[in-house]
């Protein structure tokens, strides 16, 4: 009997995810808008970014990483550098 083929991009039981707080739940990768302010030492910075976001489908878990850091970095420095 062959093994089921699987869709592009969908992971197979095996290279599923499970949350590391309730342990149970799969994590799975989510695009999420956020809006923030940032304070530098010209005044506040307001930035609206999306950015990739790890979520636990049982427990709610969200969890970032460094693409996301490295996207907020870098809204608050195209806004810092409008400022002047």
């Amino acid at each position: 009997m062959s093994r089921p083929k699987r869709l592009i991009g969908m992971p197979d039981q095996s290279e599923r995810e499970n949350c590391i707080l309730c342990k149970r739940g799969r994590v799975i990768e989510r695009r999420q808008e956020i809006a923030f302010r940032q304070w530098t030492n010209k005044g506040y910075v307001y930035c609206r970014v999306t950015i990739p976001m790890r979520i636990c489908t049982l427990c709610g878990l969200k969890t970032s990483d460094g693409r996301a850091e490295a996207t907020l970095d870098e809204a608050v420095r195209q806004e810092y550098d409008k400022l002047g």
